[in-house]
């Protein structure tokens, strides 16, 4: 820390810029993030055509309109999911009974679900006539596709296999009634129930959507938005700072107010620097590191982590030991961090592109990072007819830790010399960890070749099958030469 700090001290002031916090769009700006938009697609290129908003729960739903004109556009599929969503007679019924407008499917549909972040420590910036002016964000929404068309598919089908019944007087029958009566509910299971999918699913049907106008990027309207990020009237009056720096950071911001059940909740692979640093454990930290990078070297890890003292690095090594192999001197996830196997849960989890069990998946993984322990470059042809698991699933595997080449998959990496001389000791280990892995996969190096191609002039081999009919001759041959 003191040599971080002696850099800071020492580092110089290029320039000073004013910076003023506007409060025009207080509890008002959200931030949307589209993970499984491509970058390529612009925001000038969607059209929305309908947009609404549950303020409370901070849910947002946009509807896209699909061009059903494009070459790419199926219409048959597209007249097919009309048919199934709002029935045959789909024109005999008010517009907003149907889902969609026409007789083609013509629009998409987007659904948000809030970000863990908290948004109390983010803010949008923007920089005009050298000031910048911060606003605070009031939540952070992750937009998804949905498919909400699919449910009414269901229930459109369910009506049309219902049978009418039949009008007439009919004679009312008794039914038993269970009479039940409510137990005082505890401080515990109130916080249980709140927490449940049913009570969210209730109170968020409880919260009605208010339909709200999208504006382009390009529109007037946007246009007059974006102007109130500045600051109105900024104050010039500047009081002079006797409080540190970092206290003065902590007084304007806040402390971070992301809680050890937000922390559960992070799947490994997809936490930020910011808090994988805020994990409190060191082996956590690399645990999720190695889950997101899948391979690095021990001094990038070093670097990363801000480990600098010789009895942290020998400790982050242990850990390193229980969630990474060694291959050529640097560091691979283990292949049960990324496929676990459930047997905590006892339930199993498929993994992969398509589905597979991930004790499988594991072994063939294993198979890979073992034979890259013997060479740098690995046949992809040869590990997925040894492994037999699909080749899309084998590119997944070798993409991770491996480029391709013309004689084959490399290993990402150069090998790291400086680290096998340093730590011999967790080289010997890693070795015999290595040789009970082969005895366990039961891997033969010997046979771990590369499938020879036929060439096609080579002439195939045809074997003359008997015919029942020459067999029947050789038999009656042989009774007459008896």
């Amino acid at each position: 820390m003191s040599k971080v700090k002696e850099e800071t001290e020492n580092d110089e002031i290029v320039k000073e810029i004013p910076v003023f916090l506007s409060k025009n769009l207080l509890e008002k700006l959200y931030v949307f993030q589209y993970p499984l938009r491509s970058v390529a697609v612009g925001n000038d290129k969607l059209n929305v055509i309908a947009s609404r908003i549950k303020p409370k729960l901070q849910e947002v739903e946009l509807e896209l309109e699909l061009s059903t004109t494009t070459p790419n556009y199926d219409r048959s599929k597209g007249e097919q999911i009309v048919i199934n969503t709002d029935g045959h007679n789909k024109f005999d019924k008010p517009d907003h009974q149907n889902f969609f407008r026409g007789s083609l499917m013509d629009k998409i549909t987007y659904t948000s679900t809030k970000a863990l972040l908290d948004p109390g420590r983010f803010a949008v910036g923007i920089v005009v006539d050298n000031e910048l002016h911060l606003n605070p964000l009031h939540g952070i929404l992750h937009v998804k596709p949905s498919f909400p068309y699919l449910d009414k598919t269901d229930k459109t089908q369910k009506d049309n296999a219902a049978e009418p019944t039949e009008s007439g007087d009919e004679e009312d029958v008794a039914e038993q009634v269970t009479v039940k009566f409510a137990r005082t509910e505890t401080d515990r299971s109130k916080a249980l129930r709140e927490k449940s999918y049913g009570f969210f699913q209730k109170k968020n049907a409880e919260e009605p959507w208010y339909n709200t106008k999208f504006c382009s990027l390009s529109s007037e309207e946007s246009l007059l938005e974006r102007n109130r990020l500045l600051c109105g009237k900024p104050d010039l009056t500047v009081q002079n700072l006797t409080m540190p720096k970092e206290k003065y950071i902590v007084d304007l911001i806040g402390p971070c107010l992301e809680n050890e059940e937000v922390q559960k909740q992070l799947t490994l692979g997809t936490a930020s620097m910011f808090q994988l640093q805020a994990l409190p454990q060191l082996i956590d930290r690399i645990k999720n590191l190695m889950a997101n990078v899948k391979l690095i070297g021990f001094s990038k890890l070093c670097t990363t982590l801000n480990i600098t003292q010789e009895p942290l690095k020998l400790e982050a090594l242990k850990s390193l030991q229980q969630v990474a192999e060694l291959v050529q001197g640097n560091w691979v996830v283990k292949s049960e961090i990324l496929y676990p196997s459930g047997e905590k849960e006892k339930t199993v989890k498929l993994c992969g592109i398509s589905g597979i069990h991930p004790d499988i998946i594991t072994k063939a993984r294993d198979y890979v990072l073992y034979m890259y322990t013997l060479k740098r470059c690995v046949n992809r042809k040869a590990v997925t007819l040894a492994t037999k698991i699909p080749t899309e699933e084998m590119k997944v595997i070798l993409e991770q830790i491996a480029f391709k080449t013309k004689d084959g998959w490399e290993f990402k990496l150069p090998f790291d010399q400086a680290f096998v001389d340093k730590y011999p000791e967790v080289v010997r280990r890693s070795e015999l960890m290595n040789k009970a892995k082969q005895k366990h996969l039961q891997i033969n190096v010997t046979e771990f070749k590369t499938p020879k191609k036929e060439s096609a002039d080579s002439p195939k081999k045809r074997s003359r099958r008997r015919s029942r009919q020459d067999s029947c001759s050789s038999d009656s041959g042989s009774d007459v030469k008896k």
